[in-house]
């Protein structure tokens, strides 16, 4: 990321010249232009999260309905009521707090009883690890066809409640030794469920759009935690990648036409003073269309 700006500080660390967060802006000018091509009837807008680079208020006017979903239905609820909208373009929205994937809640319940079994740390990982690897995925289960798909940097997400609440639950347990984190058998059955997660978000991407229809999607490819220094450069470590891979058009096959695309950077929590630290994002976003 901002390759031009790199310099190899030693081992371990890299300099980088500070970029402007572009994420609202961009995204947000994405997003319209891909509604103004398709035709006002319904548009979904999935993981919304609190809708800050989703042009909310104009979503509603322009279209008939508008489904709005995410999982956490306090942080969706707020960023429904920071977008101000008029009572007429309220009643526009169908409002569901939903997991994407369908599984997580079905795989906390049963790892949640898998623990409560448990008595030895090793034998519960493994009957986790069997758990995951067993359970199918059923999708978002969204049936309806939309004019405007919009999923904004959740593809890279859609594990992490499973990840989090599971390590909670087992720390609950058998307290916080880093076992299940240092299980490599655990971190592989993660990863491959990740993968899952992103190839079937696709597939439910590709069966919700109606004829004529586009996809905005966006994804944080990569990402860096950054440290502002005193010369007001900022210190990393390094990127990691949060995908599969690090080129969002890999996950596309002959189902989707790319319209458009764009790359921009994502500071999460800009570095103000020397020591303050934060993250930088690398974004992708398309412009899908179905394939004739």
């Amino acid at each position: 990321m901002n390759e031009a700006g790199n310099k190899n500080a030693g081992p371990g660390l890299y300099l980088l010249t500070p970029v402007p967060c572009e994420q609202v802006q961009r995204s947000r000018q994405m997003i319209l232009a891909a509604a103004e091509a398709v035709h006002p009837g319904r548009a979904a807008v999935l993981g919304a999260g609190k809708c800050t680079e989703i042009p909310l208020s104009e979503l509603a006017v322009r279209f008939d309905k508008v489904l709005v979903c995410d999982v956490d239905a306090s942080t969706l609820e707020a960023g429904i009521a920071a977008a101000m909208l008029s009572d007429a373009a309220r009643a526009k929205l169908d409002v569901r707090f939903d997991d994407l994937t369908g599984v997580t809640e079905p795989l906390l319940r049963g790892i949640h009883q898998i623990l409560s079994e448990a008595s030895a740390p090793e034998a519960a990982i493994e009957r986790m690890v069997e758990l995951v690897e067993s359970q199918p995925l059923p999708g978002a289960g969204l049936e309806d066809k939309y004019d405007l798909v919009v999923a904004s940097c959740v593809l890279s997400q859609l594990h992490f409640g499973l990840l989090h609440r599971s390590a909670d639950l087992f720390a609950r347990k058998f307290g916080d030794s880093g076992q299940l984190p240092r299980s490599e058998r655990w971190a592989q059955t993660l990863y491959d469920m990740a993968r899952r997660m992103e190839a079937r978000f696709i597939d439910d991407l590709a069966g919700m759009l109606a004829p004529g229809g586009m996809i905005c999607l966006s994804a944080t490819a990569q990402m860096c935690d950054i440290r502002l220094n005193k010369a007001g450069q900022w210190a990393s470590a390094g990127t990691y990648r949060m995908l599969r891979t690090q080129d969002l058009t890999d996950y596309l096959d002959k189902r989707f036409t790319i319209v458009a695309g764009n790359r921009w950077h994502w500071v999460a929590r800009p570095p103000q003073e020397p020591g303050d630290t934060g993250r930088l994002f690398d974004v992708q976003a398309l412009v899908l269309r179905a394939s004739p």
